[in-house]
């Protein structure tokens, strides 16, 4: 088997052979080269997004998206890798990961696992107005919440609660609907 060399080929590599995603595209904004792979599932509308720093072979970023759940995206949208994210007994350091054995086994099982928890969304005519984002294990009434609406500060402070008003639905989606892991065989990476 020949040795992957770098982040770009060991994500390309996993997420195409899968079978269960097309291709990439690409996209360049300064130093960082964007790859964002479609599902191969016509019925699917996740994708991956995957941000390199290709100077120094890091990798950045890798965004599961999916246009059903934005409370989610808004979520992954800031998150990225440090230096020491997957280093026991140490935190952060720099931004981006180092390409090594480490960190792809890290980045293996992220790509490997089914995304956690649930998004309870607050609808009304078919517009999702908030969501609430609980991804927490350990504290399960934890959640993050997201304001969809173009509402001000004073009008979200003293104004019409979201789930008073009339015509509200309540919809709730869990995480692992929108991705179930890549299925790999071992002597893919």
């Amino acid at each position: 088997m020949q040795k992957i060399k770098d982040w770009k080929e060991f994500i390309n590599r996993i997420l195409i052979d899968s079978g269960q995603f097309d291709n990439p595209t690409f996209e360049l904004v300064n130093e960082t080269e964007i790859e964002t792979f479609k599902s191969t599932d016509k019925n699917s509308l996740t994708e991956i997004q995957v941000g390199y720093f290709l100077k120094e072979n890091k990798l950045i970023y890798l965004h599961i998206y999916n246009p059903t759940v934005p409370g989610y995206n808004e979520y992954v949208f800031s998150e990225y890798f440090y230096k020491y994210d997957f280093t026991p007994d140490e935190s952060y350091g720099e931004p981006a990961l180092e390409y090594n054995e480490r960190n792809r086994n890290g980045v293996l099982s992220i790509l490997t696992s089914e995304l956690k928890g649930k998004e309870v969304q607050i609808i009304k005519d078919k517009k999702i107005l908030k969501s609430k984002l609980y991804i927490s294990e350990n504290s399960p009434n934890f959640y993050l919440s997201y304001d969809f609406t173009k509402r001000g500060f004073w009008n979200k402070l003293f104004g019409q609660k979201i789930h008073n008003m009339d015509g509200i639905e309540i919809r709730e989606i869990e995480l692992n609907t929108i991705f179930r892991g890549i299925k790999t065989c071992n002597n893919t990476v």
